[in-house]
Parts: C-alpha cells; sequence; structure tokens
C-alpha cells in the first residue's frame, strides 16, 4: 500500500474533524429547531399536526422524535462533507463468539474503571464549584428519564447511530493511514462527542474496544452489537432499580444494587486480565497494519478540524464542569 503524504494526511484529517464538528454544530442548532417545531405543534388543534402532537407528547416517540432533529439532520450534513473522501473496502471477516465476549467484558470493565475516575475527579472539582456529580454527568439526568423512548434510543438506536458514523462512516475513511492511527483517533472523537469529562475518558476506552472489532471484521455489524450490548447493561439495571423504587421496594433496590457491586468488581477484574493477556496481541495486529512510521501522522490531530472540534466539545465539558 502506497504510503500516503503530509498532505493527505493534514487534508483528510482536517476533512473528518470538521466533518464531526458539523455533526455536533448542526446538533445544537436541531435542538433550537425541535424547542420551535414542538411549540409550534402544540399551537395547532386539528387535523394531522393533532397526530403529529401526539407524536412529540407521547413517551414511546417523544425522545425519538428530538433525535431526529438533533442526530438525524446532522447526521446527513456530516456525510455530505465526508462523500466523496475514499474509504476502505475491505471484505467481512467473521467475529467468534469468544473474541466478541473478551471484547464485551473489556469494555465493560475498562468502562466500569475510567467511570469511577471520572467520578473521582468530578468529586474534586466540586469541592470548588456548586455544581454537583449529577450537574457534571448529563447521563445521570438522562437515566433518571426512563421513559420507553429513552430506553430505545439507549440500547437500540443511539448504539447504531453512533457505531455508523465513528467506525462506519469515519473509521473507513481514516484507516488507509493505518489501522491505529484509525482507531484511537476515532476513539478519541467519540470520546469527545459526548461533551462531559466522565463520559469522556470511559467513552474513549470503550471506543478504542469498539475501532479494534470493526478492524478485526472489517465490518460494524458486530460493533452495533457490541455497544448495544454495553449500553443495555447498565441501562437495564438502572430500570430494575427504578421498577423496585416505584412499587415501593426502596430497600430491595438498594440490595439489587449493593449485589451489582460484586459483579462490577468482577468484570473490572476480568476486562484487566484479558488487557494483559489479549492486549499485546490485540496491539500487534493493529501495529503490522498501520503502516510506515511517517511524520504525517502529526496532521491526524495537528489541524484546524480537530481544534474546531475539540474546542467545540471542551466548551461543553467546562459548561458540565464549571
Amino acid at each position: 500500500m502506497e504510503q500516503p503524504t503530509k498532505k493527505q494526511y493534514f487534508i483528510t484529517f482536517t476533512i473528518l474533524c470538521l466533518a464531526v464538528s458539523v455533526l455536533m454544530g448542526s446538533g445544537f442548532i436541531g435542538e433550537y429547531l425541535y424547542v420551535l417545531t414542538e411549540e409550534w405543534i402544540g399551537t395547532q388543534e386539528a387535523g394531522v399536526y393533532r397526530w403529529l402532537s401526539w407524536l412529540f407528547c407521547s413517551e414511546w416517540t417523544d425522545v425519538l422524535v428530538q433525535y431526529i432533529f438533533v442526530l438525524g439532520m446532522p447526521y446527513v450534513a456530516a456525510y455530505l462533507l465526508l462523500f466523496y473522501l475514499p474509504k476502505d473496502r475491505r471484505e467481512p471477516v467473521s467475529f467468534s463468539l469468544q473474541e466478541f465476549m473478551v471484547c464485551l467484558v473489556m469494555a465493560l470493565g475498562l468502562g466500569y474503571v475510567l467511570n469511577f475516575a471520572g467520578l473521582v475527579v468530578g468529586s474534586v472539582v466540586s469541592l470548588f464549584t456548586n455544581k454537583t456529580i449529577g450537574e457534571m454527568n448529563p447521563v445521570i439526568d438522562m437515566m433518571s428519564n426512563l421513559k420507553p423512548g429513552m430506553l430505545i434510543y439507549a440500547c437500540i438506536l443511539g448504539p447504531f447511530m453512533e457505531e455508523l458514523m465513528f467506525r462506519g462512516i469515519l473509521l473507513k475513511r481514516a484507516r488507509r493511514f493505518g489501522d491505529r492511527t484509525a482507531v484511537i483517533f476515532c476513539a478519541v472523537l467519540f470520546g469527545l462527542m459526548h461533551g462531559n469529562l466522565t463520559q469522556f475518558l470511559y467513552a474513549t476506552a470503550i471506543g478504542v474496544v469498539l475501532g479494534y472489532v470493526a478492524v478485526r471484521t472489517n465490518s460494524i455489524r458486530y460493533n452495533v452489537l457490541l455497544h448495544m450490548a454495553v449500553n443495555s447493561f447498565s441501562t437495564l439495571i438502572l430500570v430494575g432499580e427504578a421498577f423496585l423504587e416505584s412499587r415501593g421496594f426502596g430497600g430491595l433496590a438498594v440490595l439489587s444494587m449493593a449485589g451489582f457491586l460484586p459483579v462490577t468488581v468482577f468484570l473490572v477484574v476480568c476486562a484487566i486480565l484479558f488487557l494483559i493477556w489479549y492486549g499485546p496481541s490485540m496491539n500487534r495486529r493493529l501495529l503490522r497494519a498501520n503502516g510506515i512510521p511517517s511524520a504525517g501522522k502529526l496532521y491526524v490531530y495537528v489541524n484546524p478540524g480537530f481544534f474546531l472540534y475539540a474546542l467545540i466539545c471542551g466548551i461543553e465539558i467546562l459548561f458540565y464542569l464549571f
């Protein structure tokens, strides 16, 4: 494979980062348009508008309609920027159940370790600000609103959309510059996209695992299943706790959370052991397909697009921290 030039590095990664910057910026615009549309629909009293109003109010569809504005339209805008960039077209490769389970445990375990690290940092920051841990991490507020539409988004639609963008569209266009380069780059973008410190830490780690699966299989179908499993595992635990509390079994809910602690410890220990055992071989696989060391790799992150994306996401992270 021909070694890409410095110019190709600079142009390609600038465009990739500009696309995710557009994704983030369009998401804010989409949120504003959603609010305007919801208000306008609410003033209509007859015909099809009454049915549309139901879509905006139903516990099954309100969140999904919101994400059509926040994700759907921005995804189209980002994809149009990337349409003409060359992408990787290798044939898909099968993935064994054992490999899938190893990657699932690693993603969950490393995610819990870095989630805890984020909570520790957040606790320290909260000593000097008026923010609580819950205010620093929007996922806590989101998970406190466990409506059916939110569950569908968190466990199914969100993982699919995120894998389509980060391990599908983006990684396939970054992969010609090397597998490890593409995996880490897309993981960093994925972590920053979440817009808060705690999720940045654990989403980046999980993104590395998901990126490895993508280049190992030349497909995102296993990524989507893996991402759904990771999100569903934590979400369903919260659903069970909320269900017990809503039925007046608060003590049982506390016990169930206490019982979940050994499971978390088990996953963390297994993830560390798997990382020690399988990590070196996984890294070697990525390095073999990373190409000849090149000064152009500097431009993976040193480009106007990445600076803009980091600025957008950094401001959001600081907003949640302070």
